[in-house]
């Protein structure tokens, strides 16, 4: 019988969170589809943020394939087109088959697909048309659906200095927006399909606000488990006998308490050398300063002062032939080259692996590595030449703003997730065996759906069919996996023999 995926993503959620919620009883359906189920850590991409990650999901690729790494690429946000690779929707229209692309990462522009798709959060504010086709857009007005809330940071969260006050009318927002998205996914869910991939974005958001209230982020997630359970039941009625995939992008923890500067660090190490301007240099700490005052604290809420900080910032240390940022190290290759390259890169990893807080003698980093050691394809050198992901409870910085190697830091955003590198991953369906697994990747997502739909796999793909996930009298678990390229080459030895023939 034809098979059809329902993908949820609860974006950002973590077995430490939701694991004692199962056992209490107090999530019923992610405790049915636990218990019912397969499920197991599901590694995210390196850095794991919601870009990245999402894009690899719906790739199958690391981001040396597809090119994603982070939510901005010179100074600008990403967008759908930056991505270099297909999708699993583009594949599923190929082969003739339908998908619903709901609120997923990095979908805007939405395309032209067989089926409906509604872009996610790095959607313009003023963009008047995020679905696919145009006319969908009749139905999101009438449910007054929204995409995401009107806020910023760096781009997406509230300015860090106002977020304690703002957080009850936050609440308030993502409550609705979680209710009209389920409401208007369910109206979907009228029509059949094939693949039904939707995201819940604000389960990431409230756990950035709400982080340090466990049990107002558990009624949000009770809130939520109740949707999935209508949802499942809801595309059952069209799809008996579906596949349900619930996933999410990474993890989450608490925000980190202690900065650790690495310009400073390799300005002491002789690695780096202050080469910036008289104006680079008065500028940071005058603003430090400036903005600590009552009186001038309005200055940093503006937007075109944020935006022109922001570039001045960017400017100063991309001007530097070693520089951070988003967990990785960047050295500028027309400084440094082969030998000299090699040399200095081994010699950061190796030397940032022995550094310590001195006020807790602990190791600052979780990961150290080679850009070529975890990235891998024809874009992997859009990524930085040395990752660097710190600990939860350390940010990394390249500031120009303090000259201390170690300082205390408070964030009014109490959660973060910049090193929380395995979110969950839940599989239920009849074919589907029970139990926990180990070693599941973000990257076998899009091979295991296109199995079971029946789809080639791309050549190149990194991820792999979850075959262990089917039990053994399943003919998932025994179907040899298909390779769009085997296919193109038996279908041109076909056409060769038919053209034989006549």
């Amino acid at each position: 019988m034809k098979k059809s995926v329902l993908l949820i993503g609860i974006d950002g959620a973590s077995w430490d969170l939701i694991t004692p919620w199962i056992l209490e009883d107090k999530l019923p359906t992610l405790k049915r589809l636990y218990e019912e189920g397969v499920c197991g850590n599901l590694k995210s991409t390196i850095p794991p943020e919601s870009g990245s990650a999402w894009v690899s999901l719906a790739t199958g690729k690391n981001p040396g394939k597809h090119g994603i790494y982070g939510f901005m690429t010179s100074g600008k946000l990403i967008n759908a087109t930056q991505v270099k690779t297909k999708r699993i929707w583009h594949k599923l229209t190929e082969h003739g088959k339908r998908s619903c692309i709901i609120n997923i990462p990095v979908t805007y522009p939405v395309e032209e697909i067989n089926g409906y798709m509604v872009s996610s959060f790095l959607t313009p504010a003023d963009e008047k048309v995020y679905s696919y086709p145009p006319e969908l857009m009749d139905s999101l007005k009438r449910n007054d659906y929204k995409i995401d809330v009107k806020y910023e940071r760096y781009g997406f969260m509230p300015d860090q200095r106002d977020i304690i006050e703002k957080r009850g009318e936050l609440k308030k927002q993502l409550y609705d927006i979680m209710e009209k998205r389920y409401l208007t996914v369910k109206e979907f869910m009228d029509e059949k399909w094939d693949l039904f991939m939707i995201n819940f974005k604000e389960c990431d958001e409230f756990q950035h606000l709400f982080w340090d209230e466990k049990e107002t982020i558990l009624e949000f997630f009770q809130k939520l488990d109740s949707y999935i359970d209508n949802l499942i039941n809801k595309f059952k009625e069209k799809n008996p006998n579906a596949f349900v995939l619930i996933v999410s992008d990474h993890g989450f923890a608490s925000s980190p308490n202690r900065v650790f500067n690495l310009r400073v660090w390799m300005q002491q190490k002789n690695i780096l050398y202050d080469k910036r301007t008289m104006i680079q240099k008065i500028v940071p700490p005058v603003y430090r300063k400036l903005t600590k005052i009552p009186f001038f604290s309005f200055i940093s809420k503006s937007n075109k002062f944020k935006e022109t900080r922001e570039k001045f910032h960017r400017d100063s240390i991309e001007s530097t032939p070693v520089y951070y940022k988003e967990s990785g190290i960047y050295l500028d290759k027309n400084v440094y080259s082969g030998e000299e390259y090699e040399k200095l890169r081994g010699r950061i990893i190796s030397e940032l692996k022995e550094v310590k807080d001195p006020s807790t003698g602990e190791y600052v980093f979780k990961i150290l590595g080679k850009n070529e050691n975890i990235y891998f394809g024809p874009y992997a050198n859009y990524g930085p030449d040395i990752i660097a992901l710190s600990k939860h409870n350390y940010a990394a910085s390249f500031s120009y703003e303090s000259n201390e190697l170690f300082d205390d830091i408070h964030l009014n955003i109490p959660g973060r997730h910049f090193s929380e590198i395995y979110g969950i991953f839940i599989a239920s369906g009849d074919d589907i065996k029970t139990g926990k697994f180990n070693g599941l990747s973000i990257l076998d997502i899009n091979p295991t759906i296109c199995h079971i739909l029946d789809i080639p796999l791309d050549k190149d793909c990194d991820g792999q069919v979850l075959r262990t996930i089917f039990k053994i009298e399943s003919p998932y678990y025994s179907k040899e996996t298909k390779y769009s390229e085997e296919i193109q080459e038996k279908q041109k030895i076909k056409d060769a023999l038919q053209k034989i023939k006549l």
